[in-house]
């Protein structure tokens, strides 16, 4: 594959960030999309082809315990009981997928939204639609566990994990009056700056350098295609054999492994 789209995808077009990566002859560079795109579905849909993968920054499934306790309560059925687990367990387990406990164990500093009970469902909502357009387009389903062209990305960890950012809150998004925004962009503006350094290999073009200093949005657009294209480079975390039939449900999400120097290298590997 030699294009990877990232997308921070929101509920709503105008919030939702895209970047296009494109790799060749071992470097890499990334721009917005082409001129008059909208990030609605079918922008999302055509923008993708038989040599695209998708970072996409959204939860690709719900937990399968909240799934079975959904369904099993819409047929009257016994909703889940604390015979062998405690409460907190089974709020746990109806909370959180099992890539959100490996993710926690992590110790990175972030933890995901529940999917089953934030409001990042309704994003995965959209997620899941796009998932079967994607299908039509691309001729399949695509794996949920990120073995294939679909990754899910959480660019918070990711920007950890290559040091991009320390472990305090997210200062470089979300919202805030006037100065909080001002110290936003500026911290949006010097992660750039470190980015390029560390990546000398990557090109990122003026536009999306301009879009990424004004909206975290298109900023976090922008480290998901480098965690799509680390995945597609096998330098990400991967589900274990005893995961992935739950991760093919649930979703996986991709964690980087190692430097962008390993990234950078294993483009012209």
């Amino acid at each position: 594959m030699s294009r990877f789209i990232g997308v921070d995808l929101a509920t709503e077009a105008k919030k939702t960030g895209v970047a296009v990566l494109a790799v060749t002859s071992g470097v890499a560079t990334a721009a917005l999309p082409p001129p008059g795109f909208v990030a609605d579905d079918a922008g999302l849909v055509a923008l993708v082809d038989e040599n695209s993968a998708v970072g996409l920054d959204a939860p690709l499934g719900w937990p399968d315990d909240f799934v079975s306790a959904v369904t099993a309560h819409r047929q009257s059925a016994r909703w889940p009981t604390y015979e062998h687990r405690s409460a907190d367990r089974i709020r746990e387990s109806l909370q959180n997928r099992t890539t959100d406990l490996f993710v926690r164990g992590l110790n990175l500093g972030s933890r995901p939204m529940s999917v089953s009970a934030d409001r990042i469902g309704s994003v995965a909502m959209r997620a899941a639609g796009l998932q079967s357009a994607w299908a039509r387009r691309w001729g399949r389903l695509e794996p949920r566990d990120g073995s294939a062209r679909l990754i899910e990305t959480y660019p918070v960890v990711a920007l950890r994990v290559w040091e991009l950012r320390g472990r305090d809150a997210d200062p470089y998004k979300g919202k805030g009056g006037i100065e909080m925004r001002a110290a936003q962009r500026a911290e949006r503006v010097r992660m750039i700056a470190d980015l390029e350094q560390k990546a000398p290999w990557l090109t990122i073009a003026d536009d999306l350098r301009a879009a990424s200093i004004d909206s975290d949005h298109d900023f976090d657009a922008l480290i998901c295609s480098l965690v799509a294209l680390a995945a597609r480079r096998n330098l990400t975390h991967v589900v274990t054999p005893e995961e992935r039939e739950v991760a093919l449900r649930e979703g996986w999400i991709h964690v980087p492994l190692g430097s962008l120097d390993q990234l950078g290298a294993a483009l012209s590997a």
